[in-house]
């Protein structure tokens, strides 16, 4: 994790570091990703950057986190009034949007489940004690309002549904072919039909599998 020293820059310096390690981690592997191209391109010595990081691992470890909570933003959303099933396609969804919104936060996502990268991208959702929390809270309104089956621990489900979430946009590389480069750098490789077919089968299997039995 960072050292209090860089918790305790100024904002703007903050954030222009962070700016250097997303271009950096966006255009290479982590593997060929620089220490040096980084302090260049933020402005700062490569002892100061060592200042605030451990390492590089600790640098890239701080940055695929960060990026992992803003594509999952809306877990600071109240639930909706939406049933299950359209709760868990708004997931993927917005972690499709998350493209749009931020290229280079998409780059460095989807290289950071190449082979060379230091981190499991889907045991950092997994572990987003916030996300489970805030699917349970959706698990739990559905069954309150009768949608779900009042016999499954909300808190079991939300962790199942989670963990099966995090590890569909590897299950998909990992079916179609798709590379953590292809995947970088062209973002459209996500929207071919097949693969939106496995997401909408997934939410459909989940959702069936919590869905109460209609007398």
């Amino acid at each position: 994790m960072p050292t209090p020293t860089f918790a305790n820059l100024p904002a703007g310096k903050r954030a222009r570091v962070l700016k250097a390690m997303k271009r950096e981690f966006a255009a290479c592997s982590y593997t060929r990703a620089s220490v040096d191209r980084i302090t260049a391109a933020a402005g700062i010595s490569k002892g100061s950057f060592y200042q605030y990081f451990e390492d590089k691992r600790d640098a890239y470890t701080h940055l695929v986190e960060g990026l992992m909570r803003n594509r999952l933003a809306l877990v600071d959303t109240p639930v909706p009034e939406a049933s299950l099933e359209q709760v868990l396609t708004g997931l993927v969804r917005g972690s499709h949007g998350f493209q749009a919104r931020d290229p280079l936060g998409w780059s460095v996502l989807a290289r950071a489940f190449a082979p060379d990268s230091p981190l499991d991208p889907a045991a950092l959702t997994q572990d987003d004690t916030d996300l489970i929390r805030w699917v349970e809270r959706a698990v739990r309104r559905g069954q309150d309002d009768g949608e779900l089956r009042a016999d499954v621990d909300p808190a079991t489900a939300a962790w199942v549904l989670v963990h099966v979430m995090a590890g569909l946009p590897d299950h998909v590389m990992r079916r179609f072919g798709v590379t953590a480069e292809q995947a970088a750098t062209d973002g459209s490789a996500f929207d071919r039909p097949e693969i939106a077919a496995v997401a909408a089968d997934t939410v459909t299997l989940l959702t069936a599998a919590l869905a109460r039995e209609e007398l």
